[in-house]
C-alpha cells in the first residue's frame, strides 16, 4: 500500500514475517482480501504485522485506516503454484483439468454407491460455534464461509421469507424462513458446475419469486477472487440450476458482479463484468488475466441470453468499454482490478435508465432519456483514476433511489491507497450526465459530499470508512421505499476497539464494520454490536446487504464471517460513551455512533456449511473422534465425534495443524506463515502459547502462505516446520512451565511481540542459518535448477526416525538419513533430476515399512512442462548411491493438478485432491477411479488418512469437512 522502495513480486514470495498474530476476533482479515495487499510489497519485511499482513510506515502513519494486507496471500500462492512456471491459467486448461476428472469419475467409484450410500459423510461443521473466548466481544456466536451476495423473495414474513446466499467457495444455499433461528439451510446449487457466487438476483416479473440468476465468479477484488464460467438461470427457487450459454463467451475468465432483469421485459438481462483469478475454487486464485480473455464491462442480451451478450457503449476512447487491466508479462502480473464493474442498477422510475459502479474510473450512467443516446457516460469520477496503485484498487459503489419524485444516487468512492474513502449523493440525478460530472468538482448542484475528515464532524463517519480495502469489501445499500435510509459496509476500524497495537486509537466505537444512516448519508450509527451484556457482534470484511422487504430496518449482512441479521429494534447507548476513557472530538463522535444500535444482532450460520478449509489433521490417539482443521479467515476448528461437537479453538487465519505422537493433549496449530501456537491443554481455547519467535527475528528468510508444519509421527515434541531451511523443535517448543507463564495468546489478548519475547527454541537444520548457506534447500548449495521460494512438504518415516523426506515450491526433493541428528550436521540428498517437473510439490507419503520408498504428487499443468510431465510419482531413494528411481503412476489422471495425497498401508491404496474432488488408486491396479460417491464438486485441500481408524478426511475449500469410512480390506 504505497509502501517506500516497492517492487513487482516476479518470483519472489513475501517473507514469512508478517505473523498471524489474532490480535481480536475480528482483526483476522481474510486471507485473500487482498485490494491494496494486491500491488505492494518490499524487498525487506515491513515495520509491523497484523493478521499476516505486512504494515508499512506511511501506512502506520495514517492513523485512521493503518491497516495492510500481503500482497502474495494463500489464494495468490495456490493459483501461482498451479500456475508455475507459467504466469496464468488460461480458462481451456481449467476446462481441459475438469474434463479430466470427469473422465477418472466416468469410470466408477471404489467406496459407495452411485447414490451416495456408504460414500463420504459431510462431519461439518455445521453448528458453527465460535466460544466467548475467541470472539473479541466475549460473546459466543456462529460463522461460516465468505457470502458475496444475497438476494431475498419478494415477500418475507414468519415461515415464509426465502432468502439465498452467494458463498465465494460453497455454491448457492437457501433457506425458506430466514426470520428463524436457527435458519434451515440446504444447499442449491445443483447443476451448477462452478462454487464460486459473485451475484444473484430474482426476476422481478415473477412474482412468485422463483425465477432467479446467478453470476459465477466473485468480483471482490481480491486474489482469491475466483473466476467463474458464466451465468445461470434458475426457474425453481433454486432448485436446479441451468448455464445461460450466451453469457460464456463474454464472461469466461472473468466474474459476474452483477445481474439486472428488466422489470418490463424478462428476456432483456445486463450483467457486469470484473476481473477475477482462475483456479476453481476460491482459494485457488491469482493475479494474472490470461491472454484474450473477454473485455470487462457491461453486456446485454434481449433474449435472455439463449444466444450471444453484446458490449454497451461507452463514452471513452474507442467508445466501446472502459480502459481494460492487461494482461502483463511479467510474472508477477500487475493485471488488477481496473475497468470492472462492480455493480449494475436500474432507475427505479425509468427502467431505461441503467447506473454502472466501476473499479478505477467512478461511477457510469445510460439514459437516453437524460443524455439522448444508448451510450454509458461518467457521471463522478474515481478519486484517483490515474496513479499506478490506485488503478489497481479503486473502487466505487452505489445505491440507487428516488425521493420527492427525483431519482436519488448515493456513490461511494476509495481505494484507500493513495485517497481515503468518501461517500456522495446526488438528490436530483435527473439532470444531464455532463452537468453531474462537473458538480463533483464544482459544488454546483448535482453531487453532495457527505463526508468530512475532521474528527467529532457529522460526515466523520463515512471518512475512509473502508480504509485500506474498500476494493475488497464496501457495500451500501439503501432498503427500498426509504431513501432516507443507507447502510454502508467495509473494514472493522480496529483501532477504535483497541485492537491495533501498532496505531492504538481511544475506544469511541464498537468498530463500525457495518454503520446506518436514517438522514441521507449525513450521520451514521455503528451497527456492529448489540446490546446484550457482553454484545453479539458482526465479523469484520463486509459484502452483500439486503432488507426484509416489509421492514427496512431488518438487514441481511453478509460477511467473511457468513450471514447475520439485525431484528429491526435500535437502542440508545451513547451514555455508555462516559465509561470510556475518552473526551473531546472522540466523545463526540462516540455519543453520536452509539446513539442507535442494533437491539439484537442474529447469526444464520448455523447448518450453513461453506468454512473454506485449507488442511485437517487427526490425532492419531483417536483418529475416528478428533481432528483439527485450519480454515480461511476463520480460525481453527477442532471436533471430537459428535455433530454438535465443532467449535473453533482459536482464531485467525488457520493454517496446518497436528497432535503429539506422544501425548494425545499436546497440539499445534498456525496462523499463516509458520506462526503457530503450542496447546498443552487439548484444543482449549485459553491453551495456545505462541512459539515462533526465533523464526520470526530470521528476518531474511521466505516462507509459504501457510508453511508446512509436521508433527513428528513418532518421536514426542519434535516438530518441523518448513521455511527456505527446515526447522525443528524437540521439545513441544520449550518449557511448558515458561511458555504458558510467557507466552500464552489469551493472556495478552494474542498481542505478542515475537522480537521482544522469547517464544519458542526452533534451530534451523542442515548447517547455518542464513539465506544461502548448506541448509538453505532452495539455494545455491543444491544446484542452479529449479531454485528459489522455500520448502512446499516436509513427510517423516514413522519406520525410521532418522529419515526425512522434503520439497520446495519448484520440484526438488530431498531425502536426509539423519533428520535427528544435531541441527549442524543434518544433511540432505537432492534427488529430482531434469526428467522430474520443475512444479509446486503438493505432497509427499512415505511407506512405512521403508523410509526410503514414497509417493509424490505435483500440482500445476504438463502442458506448462511438456518435457517434464506427470503428477503423482513412485519414487525409491538409494541411500548407498545417494540417487532415486521415480516412476510415473499419473496413469489416466490426465492433466489436472493434484492438490494433496494420502495412503491406505493396509491397503496400499492411493488417494490424491484435486480442484474437483478426490481420486483413488486401488493397490496393484493401474487406472484411477473417483475415490467415493457423495462429495460435492468442490476443490479439496487437504487429505488426512488413518489407517489404524480405517478412514480418511477431506478438508473442502468451500464446503467444510468429509469423512469416507474406509474397509478392512479392498472389496
Amino acid at each position: 500500500m504505497g509502501e517506500t522502495g516497492r517492487k513487482e513480486l516476479a518470483e519472489e514470495p513475501r517473507s514469512h514475517l508478517t505473523r498471524a498474530r489474532l490480535l481480536s476476533r475480528l482483526t483476522a482479515i481474510a486471507a485473500g482480501s487482498v485490494l491494496v495487499s494486491a500491488v505492494a510489497m518490499t524487498s525487506q519485511p515491513a515495520s509491523g504485522a497484523i493478521s499476516g499482513r505486512s504494515l508499512s510506515q506511511d501506512v502506520l502513519g495514517k492513523g485512521e485506516a493503518g491497516r495492510d494486507t500481503s500482497p502474495f496471500t494463500a489464494a495468490q500462492e495456490q493459483y501461482d503454484n498451479r500456475a508455475l512456471p507459467s504466469a496464468f491459467i488460461p480458462t481451456d486448461q481449467v476446462v481441459k483439468a475438469r474434463d479430466s476428472f470427469r473422465l477418472v469419475k466416468a469410470k466408477g467409484v471404489q467406496h459407495g454407491t452411485v447414490t451416495g450410500s456408504g460414500g463420504w459423510q459431510l462431519i461439518g461443521p455445521t453448528g458453527n460455534v465460535v466460544p466467548a473466548p475467541v470472539t473479541y466481544t466475549g460473546r459466543a456466536t456462529s460463522d461460516s464461509g465468505r457470502v458475496t451476495a444475497l438476494a431475498i423473495a419478494p415477500t418475507c414474513a414468519p415461515r415464509n421469507c426465502r432468502l439465498w446466499v452467494g458463498a465465494a467457495g460453497g455454491g448457492v444455499w437457501i433457506t425458506d424462513d430466514a426470520l428463524a433461528v436457527p435458519a434451515a439451510w440446504r444447499a442449491s446449487s445443483a447443476g451448477m458446475a462452478s462454487n464460486s457466487i459473485g451475484s444473484l438476483a430474482v426476476d422481478p416479473n415473477d412474482a412468485s419469486g422463483q425465477t432467479l440468476y446467478a453470476g459465477t465468479g466473485e468480483p471482490n477484488g481480491s486474489t482469491d477472487s475466483e473466476a467463474g464460467i458464466g451465468l445461470y438461470k434458475s426457474t425453481n427457487g433454486g432448485a436446479s440450476w441451468t448455464l445461460v450459454q450466451g453469457s460464456v463467451p463474454v464472461s469466461r475468465d472473468r466474474s459476474i458482479a452483477a445481474v439486472v432483469v428488466d422489470p418490463s421485459n424478462a428476456s432483456h438481462l445486463l450483467i457486469g463484468t470484473a476481473v477475477a483469478r482462475h483456479g476453481h475454487s476460491s482459494v485457488y486464485g491469482g493475479r494474472h488475466t490470461p491472454p484474450n480473455a473477454p473485455s470487462i464491462g457491461v453486456y446485454e442480451s434481449f433474449d435472455g441470453g439463449a444466444t450471444t451478450f453484446a458490449m454497451t457503449n461507452w463514452q471513452t476512447a474507442d467508445g466501446h468499454f472502459l480502459p481494460q487491466d492487461t494482461a502483463s508479462s511479467s510474472i508477477s502480473g500487475g493485471d488488477f482490478f481496473k475497468g470492472g464493474i462492480s455493480d449494475l442498477q436500474l432507475d427505479t422510475t425509468d427502467h431505461a435508465t441503467v447506473y454502472a459502479a466501476s473499479f478505477v474510473f467512478g461511477v457510469w450512467r445510460r439514459s437516453p432519456r437524460l443524455d439522448g443516446d444508448n451510450t454509458f457516460h461518467q457521471i463522478i469520477s474515481g478519486n484517483d483514476q490515474t496513479s499506478a496503485v490506485a488503478t489497481q484498487v479503486e473502487r466505487a459503489a452505489i445505491a440507487v433511489t428516488a425521493k420527492n419524485g427525483h431519482t436519488r444516487v448515493y456513490a461511494g468512492l476509495g481505494n484507500g491507497a493513495t485517497a481515503d474513502s468518501n461517500l456522495w449523493r446526488a438528490d436530483n440525478a435527473d439532470v444531464s450526465a455532463a452537468a453531474l460530472f462537473a458538480s463533483k468538482t464544482t459544488g454546483v448542484g448535482g453531487w453532495k459530499l457527505l463526508s468530512d475528515s475532521r474528527n467529532g464532524s457529522d460526515g466523520f463517519a463515512s471518512f475512509n470508512w473502508c480504509g485500506g480495502q474498500c476494493s475488497y469489501d464496501m457495500p451500501i445499500a439503501s432498503p427500498a421505499g426509504h431513501p432516507d435510509n443507507l447502510w454502508i459496509g467495509g473494514q472493522m476500524q480496529y483501532g477504535e476497539i483497541g485492537q491495533d497495537i501498532f496505531n492504538p486509537r481511544p475506544p469511541r466505537s464498537n468498530g463500525r464494520t457495518i454503520q446506518r444512516s436514517t438522514d441521507g448519508g449525513q450521520t451514521f450509527t455503528d451497527m456492529t454490536n448489540d446490546t446484550q451484556s457482553p454484545p453479539l457482534g458482526m465479523h469484520p470484511d463486509q459484502h452483500a446487504i439486503v432488507f426484509d422487504p416489509s421492514n427496512p430496518d431488518i438487514a441481511f449482512v453478509g460477511s467473511d464471517g457468513g450471514v447475520v441479521r439485525t431484528n429491526g429494534q435500535f437502542v440508545d447507548t451513547s451514555n455508555t460513551c462516559f465509561s470510556r476513557p475518552i473526551r473531546g472530538s472522540d466523545l463526540q463522535d462516540c455519543r453520536k455512533w452509539l446513539a442507535a444500535i442494533p437491539n439484537r444482532i442474529l447469526s444464520l450460520n448455523d447448518g450453513l456449511a461453506t468454512l473454506q478449509y485449507q488442511s485437517v489433521s487427526i490425532n492419531p490417539h483417536d483418529p475416528l473422534h478428533e481432528v483439527l482443521g485450519g480454515t480461511q479467515d476463520n480460525g481453527t476448528w477442532a471436533w471430537s465425534g459428535t455433530p454438535d461437537s465443532w467449535f473453533e479453538s482459536v482464531g485467525g487465519d488457520g493454517g496446518q495443524s497436528g497432535t503429539d505422537a506422544a501425548n494425545r493433549n499436546i497440539r499445534v496449530h498456525s496462523y499463516t506463515g509458520a506462526d503457530m501456537d503450542i496447546n498443552f491443554q487439548g484444543s482449549a481455547t485459553s491453551g495456545w502459547d505462541f512459539i515462533s519467535s526465533p523464526m520470526d527475528q530470521n528476518a531474511t528468510e521466505f516462507g509459504a502462505f501457510y508453511s508446512p508444519i509436521i508433527m513428528d509421527p513418532t518421536e514426542g515434541g519434535t516438530i518441523f516446520v518448513g521455511l527456505q531451511h527446515i526447522w525443528r523443535t524437540q521439545d513441544s517448543g520449550g518449557s511448558r512451565a515458561y511458555l504458558d507463564a510467557n507466552c500464552n495468546e489469551q493472556a495478552v489478548n494474542f498481542n505478542i511481540n515475537p522480537f521482544t519475547t522469547n517464544c519458542g527454541d526452533w534451530v534451523p537444520i542442515g548447517g547455518g542459518s542464513q539465506v544461502g548457506d548448506a541448509g538453505d534447500l532452495t539455494g545455491p548449495a543444491f544446484g542452479s535448477d529449479k531454485g528459489g521460494f522455500y520448502v512446499v512438504a516436509i513427510s517423516r518415516a514413522p519406520s525410521n526416525k532418522n529419515v526425512m523426506w522434503a520439497a520446495t515450491r519448484r520440484g526438488r526433493i530431498f531425502v536426509s538419513s539423519n533428520a535427528q541428528d544435531s541441527a549442524a550436521s543434518v544433511t540432505y540428498n537432492r534427488i529430482d533430476t531434469a526428467n522430474q517437473p520443475a512444479r509446486f510439490v503438493s505432497g509427499i507419503v512415505v511407506d512405512p515399512a521403508n523410509a526410503n520408498h514414497a509417493w509424490i504428487s505435483f500440482s500445476g499443468y504438463n502442458a506448462f512442462t511438456p518435457s517434464q510431465p506427470g503428477h503423482v510419482f513412485e519414487v525409491t531413494f538409494n541411500p548407498k548411491k545417494g540417487t532415486a528411481t521415480f516412476t510415473d503412476r499419473s496413469l489416466n489422471l490426465g492433466d489436472q493438478p493434484i492438490t494433496g495425497l494420502a495412503r491406505d498401508d493396509q491397503t496400499g491404496d492411493l488417494y490424491a485432491s484435486t480442484d474437483f474432488g478426490v481420486v483413488e488408486l486401488r493397490a496393484g491396479t493401474k487406472q484411477w477411479l473417483e475415490a467415493a460417491a457423495g462429495l460435492p464438486p468442490v476443490a479439496v485441500y487437504g487429505l488426512s488418512l488413518s489407517s489404524s481408524g480405517r478412514v480418511l478426511y477431506a478438508a473442502t475449500h468451500g464446503r467444510s469437512i468429509y469423512r469416507l469410512t474406509l474397509g478392512a480390506q479392498n472389496q
